[in-house]
Protein backbone atom coordinates (compact mmCIF):
# COMPACT_ATOMS: atom_id res chain seq x y z
CA UNK A 1 0.00 0.00 0.00
CA UNK A 2 2.94 2.40 0.49
CA UNK A 3 4.02 2.26 -3.10
CA UNK A 4 0.35 3.05 -4.47
CA UNK A 5 0.36 6.21 -2.38
CA UNK A 6 4.43 6.76 -3.40
CA UNK A 7 3.26 6.61 -7.20
CA UNK A 8 -0.29 8.14 -6.76
CA UNK A 9 1.72 10.95 -4.54
CA UNK A 10 4.95 11.08 -7.25
CA UNK A 11 1.90 11.26 -10.73
CA UNK A 12 0.24 13.93 -8.51
CA UNK A 13 3.50 16.11 -8.09
CA UNK A 14 4.63 15.90 -11.75
CA UNK A 15 0.82 17.47 -12.72
CA UNK A 16 1.14 19.78 -10.11
CA UNK A 17 -1.99 18.85 -8.43
CA UNK A 18 -2.29 20.80 -5.03
CA UNK A 19 -2.84 17.95 -2.31
CA UNK A 20 -3.39 17.99 0.49
CA UNK A 21 -5.80 20.84 0.64
CA UNK A 22 -9.45 21.64 2.16
CA UNK A 23 -12.05 19.96 0.01
CA UNK A 24 -14.32 23.32 -0.81
CA UNK A 25 -17.98 22.79 -0.21
CA UNK A 26 -19.47 21.16 -3.24
CA UNK A 27 -23.71 21.41 -4.16
CA UNK A 28 -24.28 18.61 -6.62
CA UNK A 29 -27.95 18.73 -8.17
CA UNK A 30 -29.86 15.86 -7.85
CA UNK A 31 -31.83 14.40 -10.42
CA UNK A 32 -34.68 13.54 -8.90
CA UNK A 33 -34.83 17.31 -7.84
CA UNK A 34 -32.82 16.87 -4.40
CA UNK A 35 -29.16 18.32 -4.47
CA UNK A 36 -26.16 16.43 -2.46
CA UNK A 37 -23.85 18.42 -0.42
CA UNK A 38 -20.31 17.50 -0.25
CA UNK A 39 -20.41 18.84 3.64
CA UNK A 40 -23.28 16.38 4.39
CA UNK A 41 -20.51 13.69 4.61
CA UNK A 42 -17.98 15.34 6.61
CA UNK A 43 -16.93 12.30 9.21
CA UNK A 44 -16.56 9.86 5.89
CA UNK A 45 -14.54 9.30 3.33
CA UNK A 46 -15.35 10.14 -0.03
CA UNK A 47 -14.84 9.61 -3.59
CA UNK A 48 -15.90 12.39 -6.15
CA UNK A 49 -16.24 11.36 -9.35
CA UNK A 50 -16.75 14.25 -12.20
CA UNK A 51 -17.67 12.43 -15.11
CA UNK A 52 -19.21 12.76 -18.67
CA UNK A 53 -22.32 10.83 -19.14
CA UNK A 54 -21.48 9.51 -22.58
CA UNK A 55 -17.63 8.57 -21.61
CA UNK A 56 -16.48 4.99 -21.81
CA UNK A 57 -14.25 5.77 -19.55
CA UNK A 58 -16.65 7.36 -17.13
CA UNK A 59 -19.07 4.08 -17.23
CA UNK A 60 -16.58 1.46 -16.43
CA UNK A 61 -15.59 3.61 -13.53
CA UNK A 62 -18.38 4.24 -12.43
CA UNK A 63 -18.85 0.24 -12.39
CA UNK A 64 -15.64 -0.02 -10.50
CA UNK A 65 -16.74 2.69 -7.48
CA UNK A 66 -20.23 1.00 -7.20
CA UNK A 67 -18.25 -2.32 -5.76
CA UNK A 68 -16.32 -0.31 -3.77
CA UNK A 69 -19.03 1.15 -2.75
CA UNK A 70 -21.07 -1.90 -1.76
CA UNK A 71 -18.04 -3.29 -0.12
CA UNK A 72 -16.68 0.02 2.03
CA UNK A 73 -20.43 1.92 2.77
CA UNK A 74 -20.85 0.20 5.78
CA UNK A 75 -16.84 1.38 7.44
CA UNK A 76 -17.92 5.55 6.75
CA UNK A 77 -17.32 5.61 3.10
CA UNK A 78 -19.29 7.39 -0.02
CA UNK A 79 -19.16 7.77 -3.50
CA UNK A 80 -20.71 10.82 -5.23
CA UNK A 81 -20.70 11.86 -8.79
CA UNK A 82 -22.02 14.57 -10.37
CA UNK A 83 -22.01 14.32 -14.53
CA UNK A 84 -20.73 17.81 -16.08
CA UNK A 85 -22.06 16.80 -19.84
CA UNK A 86 -24.27 19.73 -21.24
CA UNK A 87 -27.27 16.92 -22.04
CA UNK A 88 -26.57 13.90 -20.27
CA UNK A 89 -29.00 12.26 -18.48
CA UNK A 90 -28.20 11.68 -15.73
CA UNK A 91 -31.00 9.42 -14.03
CA UNK A 92 -31.11 7.46 -16.87
CA UNK A 93 -26.93 6.63 -16.34
CA UNK A 94 -27.35 5.88 -13.20
CA UNK A 95 -30.05 3.38 -13.67
CA UNK A 96 -28.48 1.91 -16.90
CA UNK A 97 -25.22 1.16 -14.40
CA UNK A 98 -27.11 0.38 -11.14
CA UNK A 99 -25.51 3.10 -9.37
CA UNK A 100 -26.85 3.00 -5.94
CA UNK A 101 -24.68 6.33 -4.80
CA UNK A 102 -25.92 9.71 -5.54
CA UNK A 103 -25.40 10.98 -8.85
CA UNK A 104 -25.97 14.73 -9.89
CA UNK A 105 -25.54 17.17 -12.23
CA UNK A 106 -22.39 20.09 -12.15
CA UNK A 107 -20.75 22.37 -14.82
CA UNK A 108 -17.48 22.20 -16.22
CA UNK A 109 -16.96 25.88 -14.55
CA UNK A 110 -18.17 24.28 -11.19
CA UNK A 111 -15.42 21.12 -11.65
CA UNK A 112 -12.70 23.38 -12.58
CA UNK A 113 -13.18 25.81 -9.46
CA UNK A 114 -13.13 22.64 -7.41
CA UNK A 115 -10.22 20.83 -8.68
CA UNK A 116 -8.58 24.63 -8.63
CA UNK A 117 -7.78 24.51 -12.33
CA UNK A 118 -8.19 27.20 -14.87
CA UNK A 119 -11.43 26.73 -17.26
CA UNK A 120 -9.48 26.80 -19.99
CA UNK A 121 -7.20 23.15 -18.70
CA UNK A 122 -8.52 20.41 -20.94
CA UNK A 123 -9.80 17.75 -18.83
CA UNK A 124 -9.66 13.88 -19.01
CA UNK A 125 -12.73 11.90 -17.85
CA UNK A 126 -12.95 10.47 -15.34
CA UNK A 127 -11.63 13.11 -12.82
CA UNK A 128 -11.78 11.76 -9.50
CA UNK A 129 -10.87 13.25 -5.66
CA UNK A 130 -10.81 11.32 -2.59
CA UNK A 131 -11.59 13.31 0.79
CA UNK A 132 -10.72 11.91 4.07
CA UNK A 133 -12.90 12.24 7.25
CA UNK A 134 -11.64 15.53 8.26
CA UNK A 135 -12.35 17.24 4.82
CA UNK A 136 -9.00 16.91 3.24
CA UNK A 137 -8.31 16.56 0.02
CA UNK A 138 -5.98 13.59 -0.25
CA UNK A 139 -5.37 12.55 -4.25
CA UNK A 140 -6.85 14.02 -7.17
CA UNK A 141 -6.67 12.98 -10.69
CA UNK A 142 -4.33 15.21 -13.25
CA UNK A 143 -6.14 17.35 -15.72
CA UNK A 144 -4.88 14.31 -18.08
CA UNK A 145 -6.22 11.85 -15.90
CA UNK A 146 -4.99 9.61 -13.59
CA UNK A 147 -5.12 6.43 -14.26
CA UNK A 148 -4.34 4.49 -10.60
CA UNK A 149 -7.69 6.64 -9.43
CA UNK A 150 -10.14 4.61 -11.72
CA UNK A 151 -8.37 1.31 -10.96
CA UNK A 152 -10.38 -0.87 -8.54
CA UNK A 153 -7.40 -2.67 -6.74
CA UNK A 154 -5.50 0.26 -6.29
CA UNK A 155 -8.23 2.56 -5.00
CA UNK A 156 -9.77 -0.12 -2.35
CA UNK A 157 -6.00 0.16 -1.21
CA UNK A 158 -6.15 3.68 -0.56
CA UNK A 159 -9.54 3.82 0.76
CA UNK A 160 -8.88 1.11 3.21
CA UNK A 161 -5.76 2.80 4.03
CA UNK A 162 -7.98 6.03 4.47
CA UNK A 163 -10.56 4.49 7.03
CA UNK A 164 -8.10 2.76 8.98
CA UNK A 165 -6.21 6.28 9.35
CA UNK A 166 -8.69 8.36 9.60
CA UNK A 167 -11.60 6.76 11.92
CA UNK A 168 -14.03 8.35 13.79
CA UNK A 169 -12.63 8.95 17.40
Amino acid sequence: MKLAWTLLACSMAVAQVNVPRPAPNFQIAGHSGRSTNLSGYRGDVVLLAFVVTTCSHCQAASKEFEKLQSEFGDRGFQVVEAAFDDNGDVAAYSKRLGLTFPVGRTTRAEVCSFLGISQNTRLATPQVVLIDRTGMIRAQSAPEGTPMLTSGDVLRGLIDSMLRRHSVQ
